[in-house]
């Protein structure tokens, strides 16, 4: 197997510091080199689209969410990661764009929902239809099999990592 970006710095730390377990740094040195990689990847397909990850990210929430498309901030920072003022300012930029619309809420007047606009739908379906697609590229290196171990594996490593964070 041909040597990577990790390899060398596994190297490196081993000639400077060579107790140190590597183990650790063989596997989560590659996935943050390898999320850079995908991240990146993914920026340039969504410019395509005059979308940035942020915006995609509420769109497709959004838009899997089913109809009527509606969400609340507080359910799109959970499904996108976001503190508070983040889906604010992401809303009024979509809002700006003419993607979302807000919907006042019947129970509070003071909150709302984001919905997604007729041209906001079309939007985040086209993009999500390539985007799957395009991400299936990334994984062309692998068999059926290895696809299946692969998925598996992550799922155990992202279940763990989630409950390290809990724990904290």
């Amino acid at each position: 197997m041909a040597r990577d970006f990790i390899d060398e710095v596994i190297s490196e730390w081993s000639e400077e510091i060579p107790e140190l377990d590597m183990q650790g740094l063989a596997i989560g040195g590659r996935v943050v080199v390898l999320d850079k990689h995908i991240e990146h990847r993914i920026d340039r397909y969504l410019a395509q689209h005059d979308l940035q990850i942020w915006g995609f990210d509420v769109l497709c929430s959004l838009l899997r969410s089913g109809p009527p498309y509606q969400q609340t901030p507080k359910t799109l920072m959970r499904n996108c990661f976001l503190s508070s003022g983040a889906v604010s300012n992401r809303l009024k930029r979509l809002e700006a764009r003419g993607l979302i619309y807000r919907v006042p809420s019947e129970s509070d007047k003071r909150s709302h929902r984001a919905a997604l606009t007729d041209e906001g739908l079309e939007l985040a379906r086209t993009a999500i239809k390539g985007r799957i697609e395009f991400m299936k590229s990334c994984y062309d290196c692998f068999n059926g099999d290895e696809k299946k171990v692969f998925i598996r594996l992550l799922g155990k490593f992202l279940n763990h990592i989630e409950e390290l964070e809990n724990w904290e």
